[in-house]
């Protein structure tokens, strides 16, 4: 028969304490490793895409192979990872334009994060703590590369929010086309004392008419991004009622009709729809 001293009942105590903090910590880095989520790619392009009547304008700039940059959707609370690819030969970065993130993630090149050269990339990784309409776009060279077209919306769900029928969303932007519908100088200095140099050419997810199918009656969340630099846009809805329900990413204290309500440029609306 086994004596039970006292350091016979140390040692007991002190294994399956250890074996404890072992199962606990793997457990715990188990978690983790099931709720790593999926990397996003966004990789930048060079491509022709038509903008208005004509010939398709040349070296517009995108996330992907053809089309607006996409919609970057995540969740609050939840993590989220993206990889930025450059494949033009322009360095670049991404900013994510409203979003409480990190520093080290908030895309300004050389002050927080090294710029991303062609054939390179950088991971970003953060956990948006707000619901909301955001926008991302570079910090590198921005009147060319925003103005050929790198600015994409982002919707940040909460799974809390009420349901909706259908949901849009529209990136509101100006182009700086000639006639021929190519790219033309971008900036003016005489209209540095005006209000700036606008575009020649306004588009909704790069349509100049664009039109969506909402369902008779049914309720609509409309989400606007301006993803402009210059453009004030004047939001009025006709044959239907709405109710402005957020700005920036914000829910507004008490809902109001958007009757010629003017948003500037980086800014977001929130619109609640009843189809007719």
């Amino acid at each position: 028969m086994t004596a039970l001293t006292r350091r016979a009942l140390l040692k007991t105590t002190v294994a399956a304490g250890l074996a404890g903090i072992g199962a606990a910590t793997v457990g715990r880095l188990a978690g983790w490793a099931a709720a790593k989520p999926e990397l996003l790619i966004l990789k930048t392009a060079s491509i022709e895409a038509r903008l208005m009547d004509g010939a398709p304008t040349q070296n517009v700039l995108t996330y992907g192979e053809a089309g607006p940059p996409p919609v970057v959707r995540m969740r609050k609370g939840e993590p989220f990872a993206a990889r930025l690819i450059n494949g033009i030969d322009d360095p670049t970065t991404i900013h994510w334009h409203g979003i409480r993130v990190p520093n080290k993630m908030d895309g300004v090149p050389f002050l927080i994060q090294p710029y991303v050269y062609q054939g390179d990339h950088f991971d970003y990784a953060f956990t948006p703590p707000d619901a909301g309409t955001f926008w991302y776009h570079p910090h590198c060279n921005t009147l060319i590369q925003m103005g050929h077209g790198l600015t994409g919306v982002i919707v940040v769900e909460n799974p809390k929010d009420p349901a909706f029928d259908a949901e849009m969303v529209i990136n509101l932007r100006d182009w700086r086309l000639g006639d021929d519908g190519q790219f033309i100088e971008a900036f003016r200095p005489r209209d540095a004392a005006k209000a700036g140099t606008f575009g020649t050419v306004r588009t909704a997810n790069w349509l100049e008419q664009p039109q969506f199918d909402a369902p008779a009656g049914g309720l609509v969340r409309l989400r606007a991004a301006i993803t402009d630099v210059t453009r004030i846009y004047a939001f009025r809805v006709d044959g239907a009622e709405a109710a402005v329900i957020a700005l920036d990413g914000n829910p507004v204290p008490q809902r109001f009709t958007p009757d010629a309500l003017q948003i500037g440029p980086g800014q977001r609306l929130e619109l609640a729809i009843r189809m007719p």
